[in-house]
């Protein structure tokens, strides 16, 4: 009876050793983590020597600023096949050797914010079928998270690489509590937990640009944007209403469309204002292709100083001469880019 149990336990504890697989580390953005008990005391080392060549450059790596560009044509198609002597970048206009380069595509950690407000009963009906329409734009290694906001922002699921997931957590913005849109806190609380997050990320806000009464002011909203190394990318559902109305633009609308063109542009990303929903997958397939195909820039500052100062950057694509490139296309016509990254960086204060 002993042995019977014993093989029952085993074959219990095989079963889920292999049905169970390791989970991917996203880090404690939802969840805190357990408490463990106290590791048992460990014998103590003697002190390793330290070598000042190590120091030094363990120094220099934290200083290291990474810049994701994107070179995209008129139209905000991305342009490829650049390479890194055909990028130079600036720090408060003084020319940076640029020690970092890649152009590899890699999976995207994207957080979609749905602004999910009992204000105007359309307006959430907008806000979730432009979520449902990006549903087909996640790849299976893409991390997703999904986040909701009116008096204050909810994680509705952290990140995942499961799309039915990222449905579920949709399916649970049925019924609005809040008519109050308080953007700013939502943007802010979404940027403090993706800072630690490494390789290519973005938000996605799904959103009308309104703030009702965030506790953070406007000015202060873009400073943490600037400061930030997430790109955000608005699509505004506001649009839509606003060609349908009787009234068309008004000055709220007009500061709401100004508002998220300067956050998208202060972040290195772009903000969209689709007039029809027809535009949804042209919008979505454009953000996904910018992001999947820009260029990460990484430098050390010349200028060490720790100031805590806001520092701008520049960046330009030039040929082998350090002149402005001429890109053709297949049929021999010059094509007109733009370059779009982060508007600079606030150095660390010590």
């Amino acid at each position: 009876m002993g042995l019977v149990l014993l093989a029952v336990l085993v074959r219990r504890g095989h079963a889920q050793s292999t049905d169970q697989g390791p989970a991917p580390d996203v880090g404690p953005t939802v969840l805190a983590p357990k408490k463990t008990q106290p590791a048992p005391p460990q014998p103590e080392k003697k002190p390793e020597r330290i070598n000042p060549d190590e120091v030094f450059n363990i120094s220099t790596a934290t200083n290291l600023v990474n810049v994701d560009v994107m070179v995209v044509d008129k139209d905000g198609n991305p342009i490829p096949n650049l390479k890194r002597d055909n990028f130079k970048l600036y720090d408060d206009g003084v020319p940076q050797t640029i020690s970092n380069f890649g152009t590899e595509q890699a999976p995207m950690t994207t957080c979609m914010i749905v602004e999910f407000s009992n204000k105007y009963w359309v307006r959430l009906y907008l806000a979730l079928e432009y979520a449902y329409n990006y549903l087909q734009f996640i790849q299976p290694k893409d991390w997703t998270a999904v986040i909701s906001f009116d008096m204050k922002p909810q994680i509705l699921t952290d990140f995942t690489q499961d799309r039915s997931q990222v449905k579920g957590a949709l399916d649970m913005l049925r019924i609005p509590g809040f008519s109050e849109i308080n953007l700013y806190d939502a943007i802010a609380f979404t940027l403090d937990r993706m800072k630690d997050i490494k390789g290519r990320k973005s938000i996605l806000i799904l959103c009308t640009g309104y703030d009702t009464f965030s506790k953070l002011t406007y000015d202060e909203i873009l400073k943490i944007v600037k400061s930030s190394d997430t790109a955000i990318y608005p699509v505004s559902i506001l649009e839509w209403l606003t060609v349908r109305s009787m009234r068309g633009d008004t000055i709220n609308s007009l500061q709401a469309r100004n508002g998220l063109e300067t956050i998208a542009k202060y972040s290195g990303g772009q903000a969209y204002f689709p007039r029809f929903e027809g535009e949804l997958p042209g919008i979505f397939e454009q953000i996904n292709g910018q992001l999947r195909t820009q260029y990460g820039l990484g430098f050390v500052p010349s200028n060490p100083a720790k100031d805590g100062k806001f520092h701008k950057l520049k960046v330009d694509v030039v040929d082998d001469q350090g002149n402005p490139l001429r890109i053709v296309n297949p049929k021999g016509k010059v094509v007109k880019y733009r370059v779009v990254s982060r508007e600079g960086y606030y150095a660390p204060k010590s």
